[in-house]
């Protein structure tokens, strides 16, 4: 119920808003168009999308707390994301050649590194610690504890 006295909505947190304690929003929804200016793996990581179109204020945020002391698997989590971000544009997109290509070249890239990375430090699913002769899974030390220079 809204307190005039006190200038505060006391039902927020049962799910009920009267017209008069929230505000009436307009969402904005960027359209992106085809052949857009996209931003490399590693910085569309920290944006939080490939694309600088929608990079939006609120990604200042998560920019803020992006914390990679492990590179190459800060590498791996920027290709594995421009994967997904160029897989869900060439879901609308899917003409664009150019991305497409982009695409193709990431894939290799993630598929080419994540077997590096693996064959060093260990299996980084368990869907890939199956695919050894014995279940390794839970073996130490795991893919976050190394450090850009090795294990901690």
């Amino acid at each position: 119920m809204y307190n005039e006295s006190a200038n505060i909505c006391s039902n927020v947190m049962d799910g009920n808003l009267p017209g008069n304690c929230a505000s009436l929003v307009f969402p904005y929804i960027p359209m992106q168009s085809s052949n857009p200016k996209v931003y490399g793996q590693s910085e569309g990581l920290e944006n939080g999308t490939l694309f600088p179109g929608l990079n939006l204020p609120f990604h200042k945020e998560i920019q803020s707390r992006l914390n990679c002391n492990n590179a190459p698997l800060c590498e791996l989590m920027a290709l594995d994301f421009a994967v997904a971000e160029l897989g869900l544009y060439l879901d609308t997109h899917k003409e664009d050649q150019e991305a497409f290509a982009l695409y193709q070249k990431y894939v290799a890239m993630y598929q080419e590194g994540k077997a590096k990375y693996e064959k060093l430090y260990g299996p980084l699913t368990q869907t890939t610690a199956a695919q050894n002769s014995s279940y390794n899974w839970l073996e130490n030390p795991w893919p976050w504890d190394y450090s850009a220079g090795g294990a901690k």
